[in-house]
């Protein structure tokens, strides 16, 4: 069902050649015997578990990005889970892979360009993304804050107002549809138990760096409530690259009765300001990495954002084993952006998106076993006002696009979660989706570019959980994954006209999945292999005219074999530490550009090894520090594997000290990011012209702060 483990020896001598000649380090040779290794400890540690549980055991950790509340060892995937723990308000609060670190499968990148936001990565799913988010589906509070067409926008997402994180690394197309690839689901911060609870924090950091976050909440018998604010402001290392943004979120719970609940959501965000300081070239990095791009000076490369968004769900248990539940939503988003060209190179839209969730499960007995069937209906609409004018160095010229874009998705779903013998649970699922694009032309100088394209497509799963004991599961899955192109990228014609580009079409991928996982004595482990095969993949490119925006293509097909490891220590006298790695073998497997085959050549963007480890330790009496650090190797730039981005290790250092007195809680933190001074770049544009793939990082930077929790008595 898998490649040949035989293949996951480092098998592309082009690229470790490269790697040992930019990085001075010799390459790495991934044999069969390490993933024997791995499921060799797993193994020997099932042998030697006991058959009763643990006693210091952590408790289980509760999933619902399954759309039901499950425990992590039912569901036959890998998952990433985390919680806030206090010293999480020892960090900046600038960026989401701050609350994610050391997941292994979910590559991080652009934390400093605020214009083009934080680009994830899950198994290759969203490293096509020239901005934002592709490929990944993602929900806050249980809203969607992934579009019908499958894009997601994470500025409106403050890392200060979350609780938890859930992170499923692999498909969940039967249950999400279009654009799931993986999904990270987002919990905001709890209201406290307290009446009323107000906490401020300020940050201070190197280049401008200043956020004030504002937290307060309570809860009043059947009612809680939480409200969060925020205003981000810094001037950036690199030339060109100051951003400024507002937050506030307000949720409201409600205890209808006594089998009912009702959530209320309100949420803005508004960015006068995120300039854009461009990609540079390998030589421009070396000379000059503080630079920006001399056309994303002269356009004035940036953009403004204002958007709001609301929710509601509402949730009812008609009897103790069913539950239906209920989810509206709106967003407006007002956006503006400048690019580093004459021609269109000024966008507007002014864009409205509503959608609806009907969902019900039942948990019941199927032959005598636990059974739980979840069956819903998804409903989202988006609707684009887009008009394109000439970037006169700044200014505004003439208008040469106006048209209406619209997207409508409906998707029908089921699940059956069902125990099928004590140790063994299995699990299937199915959706239909159906996306109707369309774009109306208000623009005639070129001629009537209106049309419309109607995409659909089926996904299903299959996933089994063998529980060896109550401690240890072993794993697989098989599951079809279905991506359309997003709006933005259908509508980027290379032609140059209006409308949507005739010549690209969604991608669909099968991906098979066999993991193990567990814990002993508080040792938390997990090994999870993967092949996921892509016909039609889309990636990015940039033509000469028009530098920094990318088009999009199908490439034909690609294959993606990958191994993720994790293992984390139990808590001893307040240390806890954890180490993760990811393997990671993408290739294209049939893809030609201009008669010239590229196949065997890496997937660009994504590395082929990734270490990370965390250290964490706390003293009673209240001081904290945290270290912890990443190995990144290098990876391919372009589809023709030219040019590469080098090997690089990052670090972070934390230090803080808390103290309660009765209704006061204070604390003071100081952190250092990029401990080793690294050279190396935050982002990398794929497929960028004239070699403009480097937006070079921050180097050894500090930053610090203070918060205060106020409880009222």
């Amino acid at each position: 069902m898998l490649r040949n483990i035989i293949s996951l020896d480092y098998h592309s001598h082009k690229y470790s050649e490269y790697e040992s000649q930019n990085t001075q380090i010799p390459p790495y040779q991934i044999k069969t015997i390490i993933l024997v290794f791995f499921l060799g400890i797993s193994e020997s540690v099932v042998a030697q578990s006991p058959k009763t549980p643990d006693p210091i055991t952590l408790n289980p950790i509760n999933i619902t990005a399954t759309r039901g509340e499950r425990q992590t060892n039912e569901i036959p995937n890998a998952i990433s889970h985390f919680n806030r723990y206090p010293q999480q308000n020892y960090q900046s609060g600038i960026t989401l892979d701050e609350f994610a670190r050391s997941s292994p499968g979910v590559f991080f990148q652009n934390q400093t360009n605020f214009a083009q936001d934080l680009r994830i990565s899950i198994r290759g799913f969203g490293a096509r993304s020239a901005f934002g988010v592709r490929g990944i589906q993602m929900r806050v509070d249980g809203i969607p804050q992934t579009l019908p067409d499958g894009q997601t926008q994470l500025d409106s997402i403050d890392p200060g107002m979350i609780e938890q994180m859930e992170i499923v690394r692999g498909p969940l197309a039967s249950l999400y549809g279009n654009a799931s690839g993986g999904m990270i689901g987002i919990t905001t911060r709890e209201a406290p138990q307290e009446r009323f609870v107000f906490s401020p924090r300020q940050v201070f950091g190197q280049y401008g760096l200043f956020k004030s976050e504002l937290f307060a909440g309570g809860r009043h018998e059947r009612f809680d409530y939480t409200v969060f604010g925020s205003h981000l402001q810094q001037n950036g290392w690199r030339d060109h690259s100051t951003a400024q943004n507002f937050f506030s979120q307000a949720r409201l719970n409600f205890k209808v009765s006594d089998d009912s609940d009702l959530m209320l959501l309100f949420r803005k965000f508004y960015s006068p300001e995120a300039k854009d300081p461009g990609g540079l070239t390998l030589e421009q990095t070396r000379t000059n990495p503080r630079q920006a791009a001399a056309r994303n000076l002269q356009f004035n490369a940036g953009e403004t954002v204002n958007q709001e968004q609301m929710g509601i769900r509402f949730r009812k248990k008609p009897a103790v084993n069913q539950e239906l539940s209920i989810t509206a939503h709106m967003l407006h988003r007002d956006f503006k952006n400048r690019l580093p060209f004459f021609d269109g190179g000024q966008v507007q839209f002014d864009r409205y998106v509503g959608g609806v969730a009907l969902q019900y499960r039942n948990d019941h007995r199927l032959f005598n076993r636990p059974n739980r069937v979840i069956v819903g209906v998804d409903y989202g609409i988006q609707n684009d006002d887009r008009q394109r004018f000439n970037n006169n160095d700044g200014l505004r010229g003439v208008m040469t696009l106006n048209q209406i874009e619209r997207v409508q998705n409906v998707g029908p779903f089921f699940r059956n979660e069902w125990r099928v013998q004590d140790k063994i649970d299995l699990v299937l699922g199915g959706r239909w989706d159906w996306l109707h694009f369309r774009v109306k032309d208000a623009f005639n100088d070129d001629g009537n570019q209106s049309g419309d394209k109607t995409l659909s497509q089926g996904s299903g799963t299959m996933g089994l959980v063998y529980h060896l004991n109550e401690q240890h599961q072993i794993y697989t899955n098989v599951a079809s994954i279905f991506e359309t192109p997003t709006t933005t990228e259908l509508i980027n014609n290379p032609s140059g006209k209006g409308g949507f580009n005739p010549n690209l079409s969604p991608q669909t991928s099968l991906s098979q999945e066999l993991g193990i996982r567990g814990n002993q004595h508080g040792f938390q482990y997990e090994t999870a292999l993967f092949y996921i095969y892509t016909w039609d993949e889309i990636l990015p490119f940039e033509l000469p005219d028009t530098p920094g925006r990318a088009f999009f293509r199908n490439t034909g097909e690609s294959s993606r074999l990958g191994v993720e490891t994790r293992l984390a220590t139990p808590e001893w006298k307040g240390l806890r530490g954890e180490v993760s790695y990811t393997y990671s073998d993408f290739e294209f497997e049939k893809y030609v550009v201009n008669d010239v085959s590229l196949k065997g050549n890496a997937f660009p963007g994504i590395p082929r090894h990734r270490w990370e480890g965390l250290l964490r330790y706390a003293h009673p009496f209240g001081l904290f520090g945290q270290f912890h650090v990443q190995r990144v190797g290098a990876f391919y730039v372009n589809d023709s594997n030219t040019d590469a981005n080098n090997t690089y290790n990052l670090g972070q250092l934390l230090f803080g000290w808390g103290k309660h007195y009765r209704w006061l809680e204070g604390s003071v933190f100081f952190g250092i990011n990029n401990l080793f001074d690294e050279h190396y770049n935050a982002n990398t544009r794929i497929n960028a012209a004239f070699g403009r793939y480097y937006e070079p990082g921050t180097p050894f930077n500090v930053f610090g702060g203070l918060r205060i929790r106020i409880t009222p008595l």
